[in-house]
């Protein structure tokens, strides 16, 4: 087993964690279970509008994801369905996060054989407690900014608004301190992004332990955390890169063959790809080193040909396999990086309790100590 220092040198350690196919598995399962549901929901909304308002948004977007908050000049009903498949893929990942944290708080423990379905068991057990604590916290922050609101609604008031304000002047300075803890609690769900899964995981805490927990390490160890996760950060914008140009030449490698003997034809599926996917393959043709093999490339003509024969079959069904194996790649990509963000922050976290409290969260129950270095 490896040793812990429960300071800075833990953190390497992510690299090796975090790069796991359990774990790099359950992400993306769940990247792909929230895609669905978010294209799903936005092309609902699309057909409901009427008209040629899905059509449209086919020629220009295809398959691939809008944000919400992008000018796309949407319907609102449009919009709305964005908004709800984004707090869908937040609640996946924090659910798969937690499941990647169980696995890896084990693998710390010392139990590499703790699989999957067993984490997945664990979840079933606490899902509440993660969703609960982001819940619990923005509503508290709900609660606490209907005050200032509600005081300056009865202040539009007429006949009382006025002196109800100047009698309200009085506790500015109470405001003021008032304020500062809504700060606070702002700063904490920031923080709870990061570190909710991992504390459930590694404790089995209830939503209001996690939720204490995450005021805990941020008022006692603000600078800790940050330095941290810089460092975790640095991690990813080192590993990220390098499994996304591996992810590359491995599709290009495989595609080469049919590069060279089939060139017009892979240019046609690469062009259904491309406008399926809103023009993604032509633009990620675009950036350096990508594509020196000449595998995305989709041609000069802009026009799909006309399908004849059994092409009419063959070439659709080819293409739509490429689009797909091209999403998942991308959805590969994804996946890692949140399996180094769920494996680092568990690790982060197991450091800062240490620090925090002494408590040895890499302790089995009834189990010895594990050794830790100096």
């Amino acid at each position: 087993m490896e040793k812990r220092y429960f300071d800075f040198r833990d953190i390497f350690q992510v690299i090796g964690y975090g790069f796991s196919g359990r774990k790099i598995a359950v992400h993306l399962i769940g990247l792909v279970l929230a895609y669905l549901i978010y294209e799903t929901l936005v092309y609902l909304s699309l057909f409901t509008e009427g008209g040629t308002a899905a059509q449209d948004f086919w020629n220009k977007y295809g398959l691939l994801p809008v944000p919400p908050f992008g000018d796309a000049g949407l319907e609102q009903i449009t919009e709305i369905a964005m908004w709800i498949g984004v707090v869908s893929l937040a609640c996946i990942f924090f659910l798969a996060s937690t499941v990647v944290s169980k696995i890896t708080i084990e693998q710390l423990r010392g139990d590499f054989f703790f699989s999957v379905g067993d984490a997945v068991t664990f979840l079933t057990r606490h899902w509440k407690s993660v969703l609960g604590a982001f819940i619990g916290l923005l509503l508290i922050q709900i609660f606490l900014a209907l005050i200032p609101l509600s005081i300056a609604g009865i202040g539009k008031l007429p006949a009382v608004g006025k002196p109800f304000l100047a009698l309200t002047s009085l506790l500015m300075p109470v405001g003021f301190f008032f304020g500062v803890l809504m700060a606070l609690i702002a700063t904490v769900f920031g923080v709870s992004l990061f570190f909710v899964p991992a504390v459930v995981a590694t404790t089995g805490a209830d939503a209001f332990e996690t939720i204490y927990q995450q005021f805990a390490i941020v008022w006692n160890k603000p600078w800790l955390l940050l330095c941290y996760e810089v460092m975790l950060l640095l991690i990813k914008l080192i590993f990220v890169p390098i499994w996304t140009l591996f992810c590359i030449a491995g599709f290009s490698i495989v595609m080469l063959p049919m590069r060279l003997l089939h060139t017009e034809t892979l240019q046609q599926f690469m062009g259904y790809a491309n406008l399926w996917l809103g023009g993604a393959v032509e633009k990620l043709a675009r950036l350096p080193y990508i594509n020196n093999f000449g595998v995305f490339d989709i041609g000069t003509n802009t026009q799909m040909p006309t399908l004849t024969g059994i092409a009419t079959v063959t070439t659709p069904v080819t293409a739509t396999l490429l689009t797909v194996t091209l999403l998942m790649s991308a959805g590969l990509v994804i996946a890692y990086l949140f399996s180094i963000a769920s494996a680092g922050n568990t690790v982060v976290y197991t450091i800062v309790r240490k620090k925090l409290d002494g408590q040895d969260l890499l302790v089995p129950p009834d189990a010895e100590p594990i050794e830790t270095a100096n």
